[in-house]
């Protein structure tokens, strides 16, 4: 990392933990944000071309604080489709029923592990924990479109291997294709 970066960190690490701490009332996650603004800066090729370090420091935490509370309202929206399915009377699920859901889920383990690596690992990053393409991209050190392309590829994958007639559970049980029907793609 460049000199005059390192430093202008290092004088604003305490007011930028401060600040995500007031933002997402987590010391534990301030500190990973804090950490996530240092690996940011030690990717800037001309740092020469910022203004204002200060700044700048800020706005990349602003940012970062938004897309992990965009984060949180996923997983929270995830918890209250969850808690949705739950509120539905339970009327025990039939040796048939479960049966088709350990089928389908199957399946779904199975399409996953067809893809790459890669493409498995950006696919639970975004899916599992919410994170969104520019912080996926940052913290595997690809470019963005790269998430994107695979995202879209994992998602496709897993609606062709769910909806293939050869392949599908008969209808009934088909609660993980919500999974991979989401507007934000």
């Amino acid at each position: 990392m460049h000199g005059e970066l390192l430093q202008a960190f290092q004088a604003c690490a305490a007011d930028l933990r401060r600040f995500f701490t007031g933002r997402v009332r987590c010391e534990q996650m301030a500190a990973d944000l804090t950490q996530e603004i240092y690996l940011r800066l030690a990717r800037i090729d001309q740092p020469h071309l910022i203004a204002d370090l200060r700044s700048y420091l800020f706005r990349i935490a602003a940012n970062l604080a938004t897309d992990h509370e965009r984060a949180r309202q996923r997983r929270a929206a995830l918890v209250n489709d969850e808690a949705d399915w739950l509120a539905v009377p339970d009327r025990a699920a039939s040796p048939e029923q479960a049966l088709l859901a350990k089928e389908e889920l199957r399946l779904v383990e199975e399409a996953l592990h067809e893809l790459s690596p890669l493409c498995r690992r950006i696919f639970f990053l975004n899916r599992f924990e919410g994170l969104p393409h520019g912080v996926i991209a940052a913290r595997l050190g690809v470019c963005k479109s790269t998430v994107e392309k695979n995202i879209a590829r994992a998602l496709n994958h897993c609606r062709e291997r769910l909806e293939d007639p050869e392949r599908r559970p008969p209808s009934g049980c088909r609660r993980l294709i919500r999974l991979f029907h989401r507007e934000d793609d």
